[in-house]
């Protein structure tokens, strides 16, 4: 994807002031990767921290639960999503994962039937379904389901697409509004059009990690550590798998380095999608001042025309050069990631406003 589009991906997410979003193999050793991307957000999440995260727990382990598994091509061509959102006045967690009719069926029963119930009528089919253990290991308003209900105090938005006959696309929406909201609840809050043109984008773009938000150290090294656990579970070849996390730290690095805050954060945007030749395309975008920007610029013109040797003895010169001077020369970071890009990068600078300019950085390997 060309430089220029990670901005427009970036204001497409805009108004969201946390974004996550993952596709790919779900095991219960993410669950607690999950937990710590929402303890290192700065977002507004925060303020709900404890309920969020058993929230996301459920949310996680309801597509363990719930999805079907096949080798059939339908299951790649619909993989499994978990999307995490800060939308300031509403929290949103969202799952996809397909389900075969039985299963659709004995779901969109029971999930209409929450909706129907208030706080303590719920609490009531908990209390319930626990001492009389009716809930289900598949399908049922189990007590993981009765629990989000309660837990977020809106009844859980659903829809069920068809893919093939007989197997369905299982969306479901967990809102959790804010501490400090006051205003009614609508459909535009509870709708599940945003997340489905979400999910339809990441599966067109064959997009598999996104992260909009907080990129200083602490909110990082979770998501590196989500990924890697990503392509270990997808068996990928070893040294495909060190080179991508290899560039991703640097990429991600990069952002933490030279990323201007932006309300008090580090604002940015990265997100990891594959191409048709099995190759993965690395896309980051941040803030930065125009001083960096002129400076990254130059850094980037300078060593994108240079081959591989001529890159390793650059690389090579600036180990070296332990006197180096900040600001002279391209950095050792920038020259690594030229080194191991299997088809060069892509880089642009948008100038925002009188102090502010946009780095968009893309990356094939």
């Amino acid at each position: 994807m060309p430089a220029s589009e990670v901005y427009k991906f970036y204001q497409d997410l805009a108004s969201d002031k946390f974004v996550l979003i993952y596709l790919g193999v779900f095991d219960d050793n993410l669950t607690t990767i999950l937990l710590d991307i929402n303890e290192a957000s700065k977002s507004e999440m925060k303020a709900s921290r404890k309920k969020m995260s058993f929230l996301i727990a459920e949310c996680f382990q309801n597509i363990i639960r719930h999805a079907e598994k096949s080798g059939n091509k339908v299951y790649q061509d619909y993989p499994e999503m978990f999307l995490l959102r800060d939308k300031g006045s509403v929290h949103q967690l969202i799952t996809s994962n397909l389900v075969d009719g039985d299963t659709k069926n004995l779901l969109n029963k029971n999930l209409n039937s929450l909706k129907e119930l208030n706080s303590e009528e719920l609490k009531e089919l908990y209390l319930h379904a626990f001492q009389n253990n009716t809930h289900s290991e598949k399908g049922g308003a189990g007590l993981g389901l009765i629990e989000m209900a309660r837990k977020s105090g809106i009844p859980p938005s659903f829809e069920f697409i068809e893919v093939e006959q007989g197997m369905y696309n299982f969306i479901m929406q967990v809102n959790v509004l804010a501490k400090n909201y006051d205003g009614d609840i609508t459909a535009e809050t509870t709708s599940l059009d945003s997340a489905i043109g979400i999910y339809n984008r990441v599966l067109r773009e064959k997009i598999v990690l996104v992260q909009k938000g907080d990129f200083s150290q602490e909110a990082v090294m979770p998501l590196i550590q989500l990924f890697e656990n990503n392509l270990t579970l997808q068996a990928e070849h070893i040294t495909t798998l060190k080179k991508v996390i290899y560039l991703l730290i640097e990429m991600l690095q990069n952002i933490t380095r030279h990323g201007e805050k932006v309300n008090e954060i580090k604002e940015g945007i990265f997100y990891v999608s594959k191409t048709d030749d099995n190759s993965y395309q690395i896309n980051t975008g941040n803030f930065v001042t125009h001083e960096m920007g002129v400076k990254l610029s130059t850094q980037l013109s300078n060593i994108v025309s240079l081959d591989k040797i001529e890159l390793t003895k650059l690389y090579k010169q600036q180990l070296m050069n332990t006197e180096e001077v900040e600001g002279k020369g391209a950095g050792i970071g920038l020259i690594e990631i030229c080194r191991h890009s299997s088809d060069g990068i892509n880089y642009e600078i948008l100038e925002l406003n009188s102090t502010l300019s946009f780095f968009g950085f893309s990356v094939k390997v």
